[in-house]
């Protein structure tokens, strides 16, 4: 139906501006339809306008005709006659964006609809351009009409296009590129004039670590997937490069019905961007905070307990045993009373930097366990590992020489309780928890400041 509006009379300088505005309108998301304001003719209404409301050409002969039959509610050929029927017949103004307007329009099938109805008259170059959104399915929800009026407002491509002041880049490009189109815009993105940027192959434009997927987006676009985003960085003019997404629609050939090219609306989201990174580093600091046991600066209970879970979920994988560590201050209650809370406090600190310091692997975990007791979890690691570290933690917590003088040792120690769980058998956490905790009640029964496997 496009073929009934002269584009090469209305944008006489460039025949080529007049094919891409044909597959521009094609591949419209949005119902399209074009009125000559000489008579108020209606001359086009692309695919997705008779898709909405099935209605053609022949349905109407002009404006006047469409208002007339399509409008059902007085409050809505009200809200037509203050904006559409006034501008359509003021001659002070030679260009006039319509604000997004919601109205319901009768279908030819005699169903109702709920569009936003917005759009553009140009009275120099002598016509009038309506835009058509269907919200009647998101009608239930008035956050998703907002952002469809938002989107309606955003989606003006046909007039952005055509009067070049959109914040946003267009870019129309047949798939082997060997024809292309791009809007003014993309020198306040890129800093690349129209022709600089054009003289550019789309991948060189496109960072190195994106151009895979920019690869494959192409592909899905040759088999069929029509409509996608895409977040990308591209090349600056005067070096390095800023985060932009593309929304594109893909749109097919009218000869061959296969799939000729797309247009993208791409639009600068470096700040957005940067807004993400902050929150994301925000959210990992108080995800790490909140991991952390508040006292000690070790990893908490809660940490403890994913990690052992995660750990099990492995376990199943695994052909290596999984060994873990209870461990308790001796006669902390008699520190406690003896030297008070802070002292104790801060003997807790220097046990746990001295289960840290002992640790040498990544996978390797020491959490504060609940008073004064911590754990520590030794993956990939045998009984005879495990039985290495309990003495090295034995060994480095004497070394640190705290004085206790209700202990028979003199000095602050630790009794532990060590177990391991063997490749195989499903990992039961709190079967091999209590298992090391009977240890460490040996260990104690023993006199203290030792270990004993479970």
């Amino acid at each position: 139906m496009g073929s009934e509006v002269d584009l090469d009379s209305i944008l006489p300088d460039s025949p080529q501006n007049a094919h891409s505005l044909r597959l521009v309108l094609s591949a419209m998301p949005i119902g399209v339809s074009w009125a000559n304001l000489a008579d108020q003719k209606i001359l086009f209404m692309n695919h997705k306008f008779i898709e909405i409301f099935g209605y053609t050409l022949s349905d109407f002969e002009n404006i006047a005709d469409w208002n007339a039959r399509v409008y059902l509610f007085d409050e809505d050929r009200t809200l037509i006659a203050n904006t559409w029927e006034v501008f359509l017949t003021d001659p002070d103004h030679s260009k006039v964006n319509i604000e997004p307007l919601e109205v319901r329009v009768r279908c030819k099938d005699d169903t109702v609809k709920t569009v936003i109805l917005s759009g553009v008259i140009l009275r120099e170059a002598g016509w009038a351009l309506a835009t058509f959104v269907d919200i009647s399915d998101r009608k239930r929800d008035e956050v998703l009409i907002q952002e469809a009026v938002r989107q309606a407002n955003e989606n003006q491509i046909i007039y952005r296009l055509l009067l070049d002041n959109s914040p946003e880049m267009i870019v129309l490009s047949s798939l082997d590129e060997s024809r292309r189109y791009v809007t003014a815009a993309v020198e306040q993105i890129t800093g690349f004039t129209e022709e600089e940027y054009l003289a550019q192959r789309l991948l060189d434009m496109i960072h190195p670590d994106e151009r895979e997927e920019a690869t494959r987006r192409i592909q899905e676009l040759r088999e069929g997937n029509l409509q996608q985003t895409f977040r990308y960085r591209t090349l600056r003019k005067e070096g390095g490069y800023c985060w932009v997404e593309a929304s594109v629609i893909g749109y097919l050939d009218p000869a061959s019905q296969r799939v000729g090219g797309y247009v993208a609306t791409v639009r600068d989201i470096s700040e957005e961007k940067e807004r993400e990174e902050r929150r994301n580093s925000e959210y990992r600091q108080l995800s790490k905070a909140a991991s952390l046991d508040e006292l000690t600066g070790i990893a908490n209970r809660r940490a403890f307990n994913r990690a052992i879970e995660s750990e099990a979920r492995r376990h199943t994988r695994s052909t290596r045993d999984l060994s873990l560590l209870l461990i308790d201050v001796d006669y902390f209650k008699e520190y406690n009373d003896l030297y008070g809370h802070l002292p104790g406090d801060l003997c807790l600190k220097k046990i746990a930097a001295a289960l840290k310091s002992t640790l040498r692997r990544d996978p390797d975990l020491a959490a504060r366990f609940g008073g004064e007791e911590f754990v520590v979890l030794l993956p990939l690691t045998e009984i005879s590992g495990a039985e290495s570290v309990a003495r090295k933690i034995l060994a480095d917590v004497c070394s640190l020489a705290i004085p206790h003088a209700d202990s028979p040792f003199g000095i602050v120690t630790v009794s532990i309780g060590a177990t391991s769980w063997t490749s195989g058998p499903p990992l039961n956490t709190n079967v091999m928890i209590e298992q090391a905790d009977r240890a460490l009640y040996r260990a104690k029964d023993r006199g203290r400041n030792a270990y004993e496997i479970g």
